[in-house]
């Protein structure tokens, strides 16, 4: 039962270390879709200056 507790307890913490990088990873997704989203919707693409 020892040896149980041992292997399942290292389970959840690689578990919970995925789930923790998987967050962090797409966080930055989002905000990258809250900029463009915040950006001028008026704007025309096509006279923009470069």
């Amino acid at each position: 039962m020892n040896t149980w507790m041992v292997i399942a307890s290292i389970w959840v913490l690689f578990a919970f270390c995925v789930v923790l990088f998987v967050r962090g990873a797409s966080s930055r997704v989002e905000r990258k879709e809250e900029a463009r989203d915040a950006a001028p919707r008026g704007a025309d693409v096509s006279r923009v200056k470069v």
